[in-house]
């Protein structure tokens, strides 16, 4: 466990969305760990990895901050856009959790 503070954004707050070959995508945050985790350890994502039903590459575009439309990582943010840098950056990822919290997991 890390012993630094960390900003809450930065550990409970989906950053990114990676597949995990053989086992659907695992959701992580900053610190690419899964949501939560604050560990400087490896983290086998395995176990943390679910089918997201709908992650197609239309969805991978509107979801990545830089509008790919690949499946295998997606960014919702970069550093400079943040969340927590001010009321635009919220905005737009809320946009991004909406997409996200329409899709079903399997």
């Amino acid at each position: 466990m890390s012993s630094a503070t960390e900003e809450f954004r930065r550990v409970f707050l989906p950053y990114c969305i990676e597949r995990v070959e053989g086992h659907g995508h695992v959701v992580l945050n900053r610190l690419y760990k899964p949501l939560g985790m604050r560990t400087t350890e490896h983290v086998d994502y395995a176990p943390h990895a679910v089918r997201i039903i709908g992650l197609t590459p239309a969805k991978a575009e509107q979801l990545s901050h830089a509008h790919s439309a690949s499946t295998d990582r997606i960014h919702l943010y970069a550093d400079a856009s943040a969340p927590t840098k001010g009321a635009d950056d919220w905005d737009a990822y809320q946009r991004k959790l909406a997409i996200l919290a329409a899709l079903e997991i399997g």
